[in-house]
């Protein structure tokens, strides 16, 4: 997830989103626009948005938004003469949402002719339920801005907009413009805005955020049945799940996680990658296939809250000398705290919690429950972030594969500016490289996971900003700093390598470079000065991208070759692409590194997203972080964008569902890593406010029931649905059994009968007709093809009721197209079971009274389209019907 939202200023200065038009004038107080007239003022504008006059829902006039599928659809509001809030006021409108799903918006709000998106700038954000009409508002009271959570408890007065990014205060009295826009829809969608205007702030009494989180980190003013209201409830909780942790499964799997039933491919004693059945998939160690479902952030320092200066909010917190004192912490390590402190204390509810419910050896039993609950939920890995002191080469003790993962940005290399926070490591500078030996060792092989086979593979870094692809200028921003940079500067490595780079592809001649860039250096040593053009030309292009390409292939390169010096036979899984911080260079670029692609995907599903490039890679690809969120539990952040809300835990558990089983119909996605294991704090993490309802499980270790619940049956699917059937289908024509895969063709007829019944119950007999005129039969086929798995098989028992012998013929249909018959001959009134286990390549073979041809290349025996059964009609002396039962697809 995106670490920092201040990190966005790439990003807020594009589509339509950058700096206002300066003005010299005073401002004018800030109207009230109520569309009523029904004309849309010359100075709202919408960009990649189409606006229209509507009747709103109250019956008077509005604007509607029509926001396309681009990065920031909006509208923005830029009077000639800037605006004056006034002093004490907020802005306050009214918001529609026609669209049948949550969608977060966002509101930016500029007081500078210079302003960018962040500087000059605030930007807050808000959720809009589907198919509502809301009172939202402003505060730009900077104390109530700065309380440290991204999204704000309920007001008295409506619902107010939280915090996102950029200036924290900003003046009032010179509004130069505001913007309603979105962050990457990936669905046309719209709003409806009526009756923006100015009131007096409802935060200028804040009084009502008093005591609004209780002892057990809840927020104290709403219930739901699985509140935790006493410490006898934790308890209470710790005995019923005891029960229900029985170790079941909701799939059966190999020692590592993989898929027993499923096919089993070379064993290599390590995770690895391969193509089967037209698919990526992850090996297990055993040769089993492996499709990683994973949980991030399984460790406790995460959810440690600010305390200091926001005291009040937080009702019968513990004595820090009580026997809960440990769970306090004071901090000099300021990442984005509240009300503009420095250092302070915090606190851990949830590890608070768990020790009031598990006693003093909390964080040992929390682990043992945890993974039981990841077995028992169906998942089969541990995700990023997990704690490296209780999992990190201690696979073969709980049993469960897992992901290790180190930062780069621990090192003290030189790092290029990037628009964003730290910049991006300059992998030219020679330190680099000791960085990420450093990092290799101490953050990850000192753990022990080098002999660890429960060691699915390796992360480095996360959402590295190589630049937007959503604006040329956002895409090469690293390489327009780059080349800003002063090369005598003994710091400036990355641009000396780059100006090399340009001296051998002009030859060395300055002019041909000229020609194509539109410039007039002198020599190349005149690029050694710093160069930043106003704007990037069409002919600077194709060396931009190139230069792109290049500086991620040297980074790409070191990080593989220190990985596979220290940790051979072991997948390096790359650095967890995001949306707002990659493009297609960087890609190709990791690709010839990687051995998997990894994107962070907070959609609705990993399928549809240009900025994705996996299918021109033809690279696996994993998930390393999706999630859906609600604010119908006690929560108030729903998660990063309009995507990742939900209205309801049902709905998430829905979402997560549909997410899952995309990908894994995807056939270059090889796991989906769920972030995170516990909601985040209900006042914001410690060290930058995020307080989404993320989690498995709530502050008070309480499981949301409606996603185990989905986790529990989509990953008892997760195989049949990736590769087709499991197998191991038994067909006894029993009135109980769904039948409805069967059908007759031609001029067959069906009938159930007790005759010739093997199992002494109820069979089917299958008359055929006229001989000698038009073959018929029945087929089985069902909704999705069945995957044979690792001993594929058939068999079935077939009786020939008639006095004539019949030759029994069965067409084996994969997905592919390839057919392969198989015939066996059953004497006059007599029983056989008949067995189809040759699916290999094989030449054919026609001789004899058993045997087969066709599909002289194999048949994919994970994909099996269909099965027919029929008779041999060419031949005039033969029987007219046949009975079968007890049909076995697998073993």
């Amino acid at each position: 997830m995106k670490r920092l939202f201040a990190g966005l200023l790439t990003l807020a200065m594009i589509a339509g989103l950058a700096g206002q038009p300066g003005t010299a004038n005073a401002a004018t107080p800030f109207p009230t626009l109520n569309f009523d007239n029904g004309v849309i003022p010359s100075y709202v504008t919408g960009s990649n948005a189409t606006l229209q006059i509507v009747t709103n829902t109250t019956g008077s006039k509005a604007l509607k938004v029509n926001y396309a599928v681009a990065d920031f659809p909006s509208v923005k509001f830029a009077p000639a003469t800037p605006w004056s809030v006034g002093s004490g006021n907020a802005i306050a409108f009214e918001l529609t949402n026609v669209s049948n799903k949550d969608i977060t918006f966002y509101l930016r709000v500029d007081d500078s002719a210079q302003a960018d998106g962040v500087k000059d700038s605030i930007v807050s954000q808000a959720v809009a339920k589907a198919g509502t009409t809301n009172q939202y508002f402003l505060s730009l009271n900077s104390a109530v801005l700065d309380l440290g959570m991204r999204f704000l408890p309920p007001n008295p007065a409506g619902l107010q907009m939280g915090y996102a990014w950029g200036d924290k205060s900003i003046n009032p009295a010179n509004v130069v413009s505001l913007q309603f826009f979105q962050m990457y829809p990936s669905t046309a969608t719209a709003l409806v805005i009526d009756n923006l205007r100015v009131i007096q702030d409802p935060n200028s009494n804040l009084s009502y955020l008093n005591g609004i989180v209780d002892k057990y980190g809840q927020y104290s003013g709403a219930s739901w049945s699985e509140k935790i209201n006493s410490d006898q409830d934790l308890l209470n909780d710790k005995a019923e799940e005891a029960l229900a942790l029985n170790g079941s499964q909701p799939i059966a799997t190999s020692q590592y996680g993989g898929w027993k039933n499923g096919p089993k491919l070379q064993a290599t004693g390590r995770f690895r990658v391969a193509q089967y059945g037209g698919k990526w998939t992850l090996v297990d160690p055993e040769g089993y296939l492996f499709f990683s479902t994973g949980v991030d952030v399984v460790r406790l320092d995460d959810m440690h809250t600010w305390i200091s200066g926001r005291d009040a909010m937080f009702k019968d917190l513990p004595a820090q000398n009580s026997s809960l004192g440990e769970h306090f912490r004071y901090t000099t390590t300021v990442g984005s705290p509240p009300l503009g402190q420095t250092e302070g204390w915090l606190f851990n509810h949830y590890s608070a919690n768990l020790e009031r419910k598990y006693g003093t050896d909390y964080i040992n039993k929390w682990k043992d429950v945890s993974v039981a609950r990841f077995k028992n939920w169906g998942f089969n890995s541990l995700g990023n972030w997990s704690e490296p002191t209780l999992f990190f080469g201690k696979g073969s003790q709980h049993k469960l594969a897992y992901v290790a993962n180190g930062w780069t940005s621990w090192g003290t290399h030189t790092t290029i500016p990037s628009g964003e926070w730290g910049g991006v490591a300059d992998p030219y500078d020679p330190q680099f490289t000791v960085s990420v030996n450093d990092m290799v060792q101490n953050q990850i092989v000192a753990y022990g996971v080098a002999q660890d086979p429960w060691l699915i593979g390796i992360y480095v870094d996360n959402e590295i900003p190589w630049g937007s692809p959503a604006t040329t200028q956002s895409k090469y921003l690293l390489i327009s700093n780059l080349l800003a940079m002063n090369a005598a500067d003994s710091k400036s490595y990355a641009k000396r390598a780059m100006i090399a780079h340009l001296k051998t592809k002009y030859s060395n001649n300055i002019a041909a470079l000229n020609a194509q860039w539109g410039t007039s250096f002198a020599s190349f040593s005149a690029m050694d000065a710093p160069f930043k053009p106003a704007q990037i030309s069409n002919g600077m292009l194709p060396d931009y991208s190139a230069m792109l390409k290049l500086l991620a292939k040297k980074y790409f390169s070191i990080v593989d070759a220190a990985l596979t010096q220290a940790l051979p036979n072991t997948l390096y899984l790359g650095s967890r692409f995001a949306e707002w911080g990659i493009s297609k260079e960087v890609q190709e670029a990791a690709a010839e590194y990687v051995d998997v692609v990894s994107y962070n995907v907070y959609k609705e599903s990993v399928n549809g997203h240009s900025w994705m490039d996996i299918a021109a890679l033809n690279k696996p690809a994993i998930v390393g972080e999706f999630a859906f969120g609600s604010n119908d539990r006690g929560m108030f952040g729903t998660g990063p964008n309009s995507e990742s809300a939900a209205s309801s835990q049902q709905y998430r558990a829905s979402k997560f569902t549909n997410y899952m089983n995309a990908a894994l119909k995807n056939p270059y996605f090889v796991g989906a890593h769920w972030f995170q294991y516990v909601d985040e704090p209900l006042l914001g993490r410690h060290w930058d406010g995020e307080n989404y309802n993320l989690g498995f499980v709530d502050v008070a270790d309480v499981p949301y029931a409606p996603l185990v619940n989905a986790a529990k049956t989509v990953h008892a699917q997760a195989y049949a649905t990736r590769f087709g059937s499991t197998g191991n289908t038994k067909i006894s024509f029993e009135a109980s059994e769904n039948l409805s895969l069967i059908s007759a063709y031609n001029q067959a007829t069906i009938q159930y009968v007790s005759q010739g019944a093997t199992d002494g119950v109820r069979a089917m007999k299958v008359n055929v007709g006229t001989l000698d005129t038009v073959y018929a039969g029945v087929e089985f086929k069902p909704a999705s093809p069945w995957n044979l798995g690792a001993a594929p098989s058939i068999t079935a028992d077939v009786t020939n009721p008639t006095a004539l012998p019949i030759q029994l013929r069965c067409n084996v249909l994969d997905n592919n197209g390839q057919l392969r018959t198989f015939y066996f001959t059953v004497n006059a009134n007599a029983s056989r079971t008949i067995t189809m286990d040759s699916f290999g390549a094989s030449p054919a073979q026609t001789s004899g009274a058993d045997g087969y041809w066709g599909a002289t290349n194999g048949l994919s025996t994970a994909q099996i389209n269909s099965i027919s059964f029929y008779l041999w009609e060419d031949a005039p002396q033969s029987g007219n019907s046949f009975i079968v039962d007890k049909v076995l697809i697998s073993k």
